[in-house]
């Protein structure tokens, strides 16, 4: 008997979840597909109760899989380690498969007690997108003494993360399954930011609307679990003054100095707007919104993600992977220096001296004249 098992946090599960799920049990000649929502993963935030995934998990693989409440019932962290011996000792005659993306292979090490996880079960790798190499394969071979096995599958660039941007922006979502998009919308999931994204919108074009959206799902992807709130907020308003009009200036309080170039002052008015229009107080967040396109020395972690996510989100016209490798810090240099090059090259009249100071600051080796 052969028996998958396949856990996640499904939050949502949607219709590449499914996919999988039907890819798996139609290429690994599967008697039965158990679906795994997790309880609280050591290495994931979840933003809705464990009650609500485990409703939509079965409204998603309704007539696919059934799915099973062993790691919701736990308390506390849950490990893939105890659910693979538990369901080993549950059919103890089965061959099981453990099904995971192409991405958590590439971490698999990482997990807890990944050799323990192999005694009982196949990795079963859908690759969705992630183009396994026979390397990678020899590697894992040599070092945990057994292989894997591939289940392809069509990728998708939609995931979860941005899935639960869509509903929190007021977006069509077209990703999940029917049912599990109705149960969403009947209990008012993922519309924590939905009210400030909804009053955000009057403010902006839609394509700046657009832009905002994925500065926040870039945001997100380089924030850490505790940081999330305050990055989405900060990214979110970002742009918030935008497009006001000079004569708008005076109810903000707000004075232009005279050698401020129009490309930055929609950021300095921006943290202004942010606390008189949208009820703003943390300070962190204001000056992440303030200086999100001069930088200034001395930036905090949050105004280097928002700096880092403006200039990195995937819509911009421009290659922006070589600026997404290694540290935050790293990156925000990369992306200060290159900011700098291209505004010094097409508009030097415009180069902010706070960015001067910046560049200084963190990149003191760069002189603008040759950045």
């Amino acid at each position: 008997m052969k028996i998958g098992l396949y856990g996640g946090t499904f939050n949502p599960p949607h219709n590449t979840h499914v996919n999988i799920a039907r890819q798996a049990v139609a290429q690994l000649e599967l008697d039965k597909l158990v679906v795994i929502p997790s309880g609280m993963p050591p290495h994931k935030f979840c933003a809705v109760d464990k009650q609500a995934r485990y409703d939509m998990a079965r409204l998603a693989f309704d007539g696919i899989a059934e799915v099973s409440d062993v790691e919701l019932q736990r308390e506390g962290k849950t490990y893939t380690s105890d659910t693979v011996k538990y369901f080993a000792e549950m059919y103890p005659q089965a061959q099981l498969y453990f099904l995971i993306g192409g991405d958590s292979l590439e971490h698999f090490g990482e997990w807890h007690c990944p050799e323990e996880i192999l005694r009982y079960v196949t990795l079963a790798v859908a690759a969705r997108g992630h183009q396994l190499t026979d390397a990678q394969a020899e590697d894992f071979r040599a070092k945990y003494g057994c292989g894997y096995t591939v289940v392809n599958v069509t990728p998708s660039d939609t995931g979860s993360t941005e899935i639960r941007l869509r509903y929190n922006f007021g977006l069509g979502v077209d990703d999940v399954p029917p049912a599990v998009d109705e149960y969403v919308r009947k209990h008012g999931l993922y519309t924590e930011y939905l009210p400030l994204a909804t009053k955000l919108r009057k403010y902006l074009t839609d394509k700046r609307y657009s832009h905002t959206f994925y500065v926040v799902k870039r945001g997100l992807e380089l924030a850490n679990d505790d940081e999330r709130d305050k990055v989405f907020t900060a990214c979110l308003l970002h742009d918030c003054a935008k497009y006001l009009a000079p004569e708008a200036y005076a109810k903000y309080g707000f004075v232009r100095p005279d050698d401020m170039p129009n490309s930055v002052v929609h950021a300095f008015l921006g943290a202004l707007v942010a606390r008189q229009d949208f009820g703003i107080t943390d300070e962190e967040i204001l000056d992440a919104i303030e200086y999100h396109c001069t930088a200034k020395p001395k930036m905090s972690r949050l105004a280097k993600i928002v700096y880092v996510a403006d200039k990195t989100e995937q819509t911009r016209p421009y290659p922006t992977a070589h600026l997404l490798q290694g540290t935050l810090d790293e990156m925000f240099v990369k992306c200060l220096v290159e900011a700098n090059s291209y505004c010094y090259a097409h508009h030097q009249d415009e180069v902010y001296p706070l960015t001067l100071q910046a560049l200084g600051y963190y990149a003191p080796e760069v002189l603008l004249t040759e950045v």
